[in-house]
C-alpha cells in the first residue's frame, strides 16, 4: 500500500513546469522568466527575450520575486514519512531548515515482528543547487539501531533532490540515493540505498 502511494507521489512530482519569477537588476531593468538553475553566483533564466537561457550574475541583482506560490523554508518545521524500499523501513521524519540551504534532521523508525527494531537518526543536509521547483542536496547522517538485545550504528552519505509542487509549495516530496554502513548487529554491512520521503511544513 505504502509503496503504491509513493509511486503516484513520484508520478505527481514530475507532473509540474515551473512557475514565472521577476528578477530586478541593480540598474532598475526587470525580467520575467523561469529560474532553470541557480548557485551562489550566477543563476540562468528562461525568458520570452530569447530562445536560449540568460546567464544572470547574482551580484548584478538587487531582488528576486517569486510568484505567489513561491516557498521560503527558512526556519520552518517539515513532519512527514522516510521510506526506504530495499530495507522496507517505514520512518518517521521530522525536519527543521536553520536557513534557506541548512537542514537538521531527526528520523525514528519501529518495527515488530520475529524482531522488534527500533531506530533513530539525526541528520544534516545542505542544497547546493536549486532548480526550478526542485532543491538538489547532499548530507550525512548517523544514529542508532536496536535489535531485541542488540544495539549498533548506522552512518550515512547521500544526495537528492526534493521538489515542491508550484499548486502546493508547503509539501515537498524528497527521491535520495546514498551509501549506508551498518555496524553492531551481527556482520557489517556496507552499501548502496534508495528513500523517498513526503514531508509537510508549518
Amino acid at each position: 500500500m505504502l509503496k503504491h502511494f509513493f509511486l503516484l507521489l513520484c508520478l505527481f512530482l514530475f507532473s509540474f513546469s515551473a512557475a514565472a519569477e521577476t528578477l530586478r537588476l541593480n540598474s532598475g531593468e526587470s525580467l520575467e522568466g523561469n529560474i532553470k538553475k541557480m548557485d551562489e553566483k550566477t543563476l540562468y533564466i528562461e525568458s520570452h527575450l530569447t530562445a536560449q537561457e540568460l546567464k544572470i550574475d547574482r551580484a548584478d541583482l538587487s531582488l528576486i520575486e517569486f510568484d505567489s506560490s513561491g516557498r521560503s523554508l527558512a526556519r520552518r518545521l517539515g513532519i512527514g514519512f522516510h521510506y526506504r524500499p530495499n530495507g522496507n523501513e517505514e520512518n518517521l521524519s521530522v525536519k527543521n531548515w536553520l536557513n534557506s540551504v541548512d537542514s537538521a534532521e531527526l528520523i525514528v523508525g519501529y518495527s515488530s515482528g520475529t524482531q522488534n527494531t527500533f531506530s533513530f537518526e539525526l541528520r544534516y543536509s545542505r542544497v547546493f543547487m536549486v532548480e526550478g521547483a526542485n532543491d538538489l542536496f547532499y548530507g550525512a547522517g548517523a544514529g542508532l539501531i536496536s535489535k531485541d538485545s542488540k544495539r549498533g550504528t548506522a552512518f550515512r552519505f547521500y544526495s537528492g533532490s526534493e521538489f515542491f509542487p508550484l499548486s502546493s509549495p508547503n509539501f515537498g516530496f524528497s527521491l535520495e540515493l546514498g551509501v549506508l554502513r551498518q555496524q553492531g548487529i551481527g556482520d557489517v554491512t556496507q552499501g548502496f540505498y534508495n528513500a523517498v520521503s513526503a514531508r509537510y511544513y508549518f
